[in-house]
């Protein structure tokens, strides 16, 4: 799930992005930022995944953004780095969109309008 989701996800729960915002210490523009492509730090995107309910993703960002800032070309950081991916490659990732999450079957096709009439 990519931080757009993630924050659309977390919006739904709190009722804007504005709340949303103010709950993560930011100003409203960085929201729309953030989606459109801006940079997010991974404790800030563990923070929104953790609002929107998100427990286990949060836990998941902040695990994956720890193993990214380690220098592999330092030996203990190397190896550090190795085992933190070894534990998130042991618990695979669960794939879980917007509509899914909201209880709308995925992988079901939407009937065109002219097949609803």
């Amino acid at each position: 799930m990519d931080i757009k989701e993630t924050i659309e996800r977390a919006v739904a729960v709190v009722g804007s992005q504005k709340a949303l915002a103010e709950l993560i210490g930011e100003a409203p523009a960085h929201i729309s930022g953030f989606k459109n492509g801006r940079p997010c730090g991974y404790q800030k995107h563990a923070r929104i995944a953790a609002i929107a309910g998100l427990e286990d993703r949060a836990i998941r960002i902040l695990i994956e953004g720890i193993a990214n800032s380690l220098d592999e070309k330092v030996a203990h950081e190397g190896k550090a780095k190795l085992a933190l991916l070894a534990v998130l490659n042991a618990f695979p990732e669960e794939k879980t969109t917007i509509a899914r999450a909201r209880g709308v079957a995925a992988d079901k096709p939407r009937l065109r309008k002219s097949l609803r009439t």
